[in-house]
């Protein structure tokens, strides 16, 4: 048996691992910003994507990222891809509803 298995010390380093302070650990600001990053990169990718054009392989490696496979229909892609987007909005919206005054894009009547 390894002899530094047996330290003491190691033990006590053991222990201070554990103590990590969470205080300040919200898991729904982290469901948060995790959605606002996937709406981002599914944003980036929509305006990249042409549907009337085969996908670059690169492009393609990203749509796998979101589990988005058949890319032989450029159509069919584009579309999964907007109804993804369109579900992560409104997963997005239901932990953070929307705040008009402070959203940068406003709507003319």
């Amino acid at each position: 048996m390894n002899e530094k298995n047996l330290d003491p010390n190691n033990l006590a380093e053991i222990g201070r691992i554990n103590e990590t302070d969470l205080s300040d650990y919200n898991p729904l600001q982290e469901k948060i910003e995790t959605l606002e990053a996937r709406i981002k990169m599914l944003g980036d990718i929509c305006s990249e994507i042409n549907p009337y054009e085969t996908i670059p392989d690169e492009l393609k490696m990203r749509l796998l990222d979101f589990n988005i496979v058949g890319l032989d229909d450029p159509f069919k892609v584009t579309n999964t891809l907007l109804m993804l987007l369109e579900d992560t909005i409104d997963e997005l919206h239901v932990l953070k509803p929307f705040d008009v005054e402070s959203s940068p894009v406003k709507e003319i009547l």
